[in-house]
């Protein structure tokens, strides 16, 4: 026999209290959140997740537990499953499943007889909550697009009067015509673009009907159209009619229709067919020109080039780059320096003014002048004269006098089955040519040299690539003592056996790769490289020559010091060679550099060391170890009677007597070695020291030999 509920007012007999335990709550939550997982994704982790539904529950119970059901906690319950998105299409039935096992199972085995009714009204409470916080969100959720020009406007009733005023503001200043008309072609309203298209005050518009100033025989077809879209068998209507003006022309023009969602109606817009050419042209004249000097850019020159390839008569090149414009700009300021490029591209366009010709600016200061050749055309020598000449006549820029001069690449006599992209770089090379003489030179394209100088920019664009393939490698060049021969160290080289070009000489590609991010971990890796294999049984110094921008980086020095730490050779045993000219013109920055690796107990060799005062100084301003001679000074020694020798003897003696030693490099000949020898210099590299085979890959074979001459004669 079961126990009857008490009645309202008196408190439920103990024990029938569901879920009295947390630890029987945290079970219920578990499964709950576990049901719920597998309905919808939930973007809270599982244990959150959890923790959110044993709140609930709890509140659910507190819900349970009064005189009355508290069905408004319940709802609120329902609605915060829909916050943390429970939505799933069963999330809801798996909530009552899994609540109401739970609430109805309590621990005393008599619940009360009016106790599932309080569970069933809690529940439905819930659901309905849970239902309304779907509704309310999916209401909030509504898309209100704002499309004025090309699609209709939906927007929801909530937002509708924020955006009108910016929809009013998109309908009056937009430079197409825009209508909205009944459903009929009623006109209800018009913007300002639409009574100009059609020629026509905004009173002559209003009340009148879109069909009457289309020509009367596309009404028809027109008419149609707007059906169709009406009927749902299109989305949009684009069709090209034709108007009437108010003096009766026609004209055609591009009109685009949607249908006015909620509403019986259309939006159109019309857009006048010579004014959208009027701005292609504008905006095909923006892309294929430059905006600063309104000439033709590179894109446009390169057209025009290929077409000028098909032509008869014989055409020139050039390639002009303005010398010394980045010291106007970073001087003066930017906008000097874009006024300096104004007057010279009117410039370079009056020059060749009365020729068939065109002048582009591509970047910076270069500029592109193609010349279709007649018989009055000047030749090479007088267009660079003329040029010049108009170039560096001053011209005043806020009260100050400019000029430039300029740089050319010329590539004569275009042949007819280059690419024109070929002929350009081709210019390209020859202007590099060019300003390697220094500024206001010009050169003609040799296929040879330019040819070769190509290559060389090609192998340095793929050193990267040969470096992870494993193509660059090191090789050995023994240090030779002068006075017996004997081999006292070594100097480290860059080696590079490429696989169709064999072993590349090193200038071919060491003064390129200067300029690029790569040679700074390329000078690290050959340190580390050397210096691993020097630990590995060679006990002599190791010469490790730096390039300018590699000691101009204060970031190799930490570099150097893991690999210093990293073998067990002493420090000084490292002789880092360091470009003098670099020392020199480098400033302090680069000469802290140098102190800062001394620091680490790294011996400093100077090197193309000359007999200038500057060289002299930088031994008192540095811990020099060693200073090696300059090539060009080297090969002097075959002239007995030279006074550069004559000094760079003094300079020997004065910089042994400071306890410096002193290296001759790049020795070809016994003779030389001899030479340098009885002046002072103590220890020698170069070919002479290297024989017929070249540096040694393995300095452990170099070591071996013990001697590596000098030879009595060669």
């Amino acid at each position: 026999m079961t126990r009857p509920l008490p009645s309202d007012g008196q408190e439920r007999p103990a024990g029938t209290r569901p879920l009295a335990s947390r630890r029987e709550r945290v079970k219920v939550a578990r499964k709950w959140a576990y049901l719920l997982s597998s309905t919808i994704y939930l973007p809270l982790s599982h244990d959150q997740i959890e923790r959110e539904l044993l709140g609930l529950l709890d509140r659910l119970l507190e819900a349970v537990a009064g005189d009355r059901p508290d069905t408004e906690s319940a709802a609120e319950v329902g609605a915060e499953l829909v916050r943390l998105h429970c939505v799933g299409k069963t999330s809801l039935q798996c909530t009552v499943d899994v609540l109401a096992a739970a609430l109805l199972a309590p621990s005393d085995p008599r619940p009360a007889d009016r106790f599932p009714e309080r569970v069933a009204r809690l529940l439905g409470a819930l659901a309905s909550g849970y239902v309304e916080a779907i509704r309310s969100e999916a209401v909030e959720q509504r898309d209100t697009s704002d499309q004025a020009l090309l699609n209709a406007v939906r927007e929801s009733q909530r937002e509708w009067r924020a955006s009108e005023a910016q929809l009013d503001e998109i309908f009056l200043g937009s430079p197409s015509g825009i209508a909205v008309t009944g459903p009929d072609g009623e006109l209800v309203r018009t913007n300002p673009a639409l009574h100009r298209i059609l020629d026509r005050a905004s009173n002559e518009v209003a009340g009148g009907n879109l069909f009457e100033f289309v020509h009367e025989t596309d009404r028809r077809l027109l008419w149609d159209g707007y059906r169709d879209l009406r009927d749902g068998k299109i989305d949009r209507l684009r069709s090209r009619p034709r108007f009437v003006t108010k003096d009766g022309d026609l004209f055609q023009a591009t009109l685009t229709a949607s249908l006015l969602r909620g509403a019986q109606g259309y939006v159109t817009i019309v857009a006048d067919e010579a004014e959208l050419m009027l701005l292609q042209n504008q905006l095909r004249h923006q892309l294929l020109h430059d905006m600063l000097t309104g000439l033709p850019n590179r894109q446009f020159f390169s057209t025009h080039l290929e077409h000028v390839l098909h032509q008869p008569n014989p055409a020139t090149l050039y390639h002009v780059d303005l010398d010394g414009l980045s010291l106007v700009t970073d001087g003066l300021g930017r906008k000097t320096g874009d006024s300096l490029l104004r007057t010279a591209a009117d410039r370079l366009r009056s020059v060749v003014a009365g020729e068939n010709a065109m002048v582009a600016r591509f970047e910076s200061g270069k500029f592109g002048i193609l010349i279709e050749n007649s018989a009055n055309t000047p030749d090479v020598v007088t267009m660079i004269e003329r040029i010049d000449e108009t170039l560096t006549e001053p011209v005043y820029i806020d009260g100050k006098g400019l000029a430039v001069t300029a740089s050319f690449g010329v590539v004569e006599d275009l042949p007819r089955t280059v690419e024109p992209a070929e002929l350009l770089r081709s210019a390209d090379l020859a202007l590099r040519r060019a300003k390697s003489k220094g500024p206001g030179r010009w050169v003609r394209y040799d296929p040879t040299r330019d040819g070769r100088a190509r290559e060389t920019i090609g192998l340095v664009a793929t050193m990267p690539g040969a470096w992870e393939n494993g193509e660059l490698g090191i090789a050995y060049e023994p240090l030779t003592r002068l006075a017996d021969g004997e081999i006292v160290g070594a100097e480290a080289r860059l080696r590079w056996e490429h696989p169709e070009l064999g072993l590349l000489p090193r200038e071919r590609y060491l003064e390129l790769a200067e300029h690029t991010a790569l040679i700074g971990a390329l000078g690290a890796w050959l340190v580390k490289r050397g210096w691993t294999d020097v630990a590995g049984g060679a006990d002599l110094p190791l010469l490790v020559p730096l390039t300018p921008n590699q000691l101009a980086d204060p970031r190799p020095a930490e570099a150097i010091r893991g690999i210093l730490d990293s073998a067990a050779p002493a420090p000084d045993r490292l002789w880092l060679g360091l470009p003098s000219g670099a020392l020199l013109v480098g400033g302090h920055e680069i000469a802290d550099n140098a102190r800062v690796l001394a620091g680490l107990g790294i011996s400093l060799v100077l090197l193309d060391f000359g007999v200038t005062p500057g060289e002299l100084a930088l031994l008192e301003d540095l811990p020099v170890h060693a200073v090696r001679l300059g090539s060009r000074l080297v090969r002097h020694a075959v002239d007995e009677d030279s006074l550069v020798l004559a000094g760079a003897k003094t300079m020997i003696a004065l910089v042994r007597q400071a306890g410096i030693t002193v290296l001759a490099g790049d020795l070809e000949t016994g003779e030389q070695a001899r030479w340098w020898q009885r002046a002072g210099v103590e220890l020698g590299t170069g070919p002479l020291f290297t024989g017929g085979k070249g540096p040694a890959t393995d300095i452990g074979s170099l070591i071996g030999g013990g001697r590596a001459g000098p030879p009595q004669g060669r």
